[in-house]
């Protein structure tokens, strides 16, 4: 198994290795190998700062408060991106993140992207997902910190965004996992800084898949669950179990596939890119589907070595 996992996942990670690191002067990168992924033992692996567990699927990192206040677009962003409108802030690189999220069999979703027509503007369609790759696409994130006292608290991260109009919490859906995609050579993640979008935006990892996704002036923090800006935070991203995925979660999406309007940031791309799920014409080959649903685990990226 894990050579059929491997042969599957290195020439992404060769791919995004070329176009991850824009610091390098272009003639460099032919030789840039992957990034190493460290095994920590017990199926546990690690790839930057970023870990990640081979049984649980999940995947965590480190980040800290950045705001407790003001507008919102973004949810988690690099320090070097858009820090002023992002309520967390990591110095995980979306890159590495994004590896974890590969080796662990998590599947691209680009079912909140309308798809382009030749003159690259939006048709008001959306691509139609299999659920299998929607259900592999939807995942949950969890925040744990300690207060000042030691003691250790958890929240969801819809917990900590509130609805500007509605005056509650995210409802604890899943965040779409849609892969964000390479331009120019570059991993559009990796370049912006982008992590977790609340305004949709292809150049994300992850999106939020429910109502108004397509609006940047109604997501504030809230204000009495946040703690202090500063404040060190353990986020875990892990499996959006099936069962989960009920009615209102369907609706949605069908929703957005019905909808006339184009919703958030979108890249001018031909209208074969976003309509077959698939990235530009750089972008690495999609790896082979996994059966419907979601895996229980990802084979370990060295068993059998």
């Amino acid at each position: 198994m894990f050579r059929l996992v491997l042969a599957s996942v290195l020439p992404l990670l060769g791919c995004l290795a070329l176009a991850g690191d824009e610091k390098e002067p272009a003639g460099e990168k032919s030789g840039k190998e992957p990034p190493p992924v460290r095994d920590l033992g017990n199926g546990k692996f690690e790839v930057g700062i970023v870990t990640f567990h081979q049984k649980s699927r999940e995947i965590n990192f480190p980040a800290e408060v950045n705001m407790k206040e003001g507008a919102l677009e973004y949810a988690i962003v690099h320090h070097n991106g858009k820090i002023h409108e992002a309520i967390l802030i990591t110095k995980a690189r979306p890159f590495h993140v994004n590896i974890a999220l590969k080796i662990l069999g998590y599947k691209e979703s680009k079912e909140l992207f309308p798809i382009l027509g030749e003159d690259f503007r939006p048709t008001g369609k959306f691509p139609d997902v299999a659920e299998k790759i929607r259900n592999a696409a939807r995942a949950e994130i969890h925040l744990e910190w300690k207060d000042k006292e030691g003691k250790v608290h958890a929240a969801t991260l819809n917990d900590w965004i509130t609805h500007t109009v509605t005056k509650k919490p995210l409802p604890p859906k899943a965040w779409v996992y849609g892969g964000s995609y390479i331009h120019d050579n570059s991993f559009q993640a990796e370049v912006t800084g982008d992590i977790v979008a609340l305004f949709t935006n292809n150049a994300s990892l992850f999106n939020w898949p429910g109502q108004d996704g397509n609006l940047d002036d109604v997501w504030i923090p809230t204000t009495a669950r946040v703690p202090e800006v500063g404040t060190s935070i353990r986020v875990t991203i892990k499996p959006f179990l099936r069962g989960k995925v009920d009615a209102e979660e369907k609706a949605t999406g069908q929703l957005r596939k019905n909808r006339t309007r184009p919703s958030g940031r979108q890249e001018r791309l031909p209208v074969s890119t976003l309509e077959t799920g698939t990235s530009p014409p750089r972008e690495r080959k999609a790896l082979p589907d996994e059966p419907a649903g979601i895996p229980s685990a990802a084979p370990s990226p060295f068993q059998g070595t």
